[in-house]
């Protein structure tokens, strides 16, 4: 008798019946991004290429994870991060509206988005 690459002589006397072919059960991965994705963006000292990308991907796995709102931190620099992501959230279609952050919230380093 032969099993893949084992070879073995086995007496008829110690060879017993199973069942028929068992089906196997199909093994299932659920992976939601509520489980990676954060409730902030931290986009300080990024290159602003970059930061407007990694916000794009963002703001699809927040909505997805189910967040109603979330924060996105630039910092307070020139400046140049904030207006990229402040226009960039301007012509998103999910998002309900925007403001700087509040006193406690990080102020005007980061953007707070709700979704609609």
């Amino acid at each position: 008798m032969q099993a893949g690459i084992l070879k073995m002589n086995v007496a008829d006397s110690d060879l017993k019946k199973v069942k028929e072919e068992q089906t196997a059960r199909p093994v299932v991965n659920v992976r939601t991004s509520a489980q990676t994705t954060k409730p902030e963006l931290d986009l300080r000292g990024e290159r602003y290429e970059d930061a407007m990308h990694k916000v794009e991907k963002y703001l699809d796995a927040a909505m997805l994870a189910g967040y109603s709102r979330v924060s996105i931190i630039h910092g307070k620099g020139t400046g140049a991060l904030r207006k990229g992501v402040n226009k960039l959230i301007q012509g998103h279609s999910r998002v309900k509206s925007s403001r700087m952050g509040g006193q406690g919230e990080g102020g005007s380093g980061v953007t707070i988005v709700e979704f609609k």
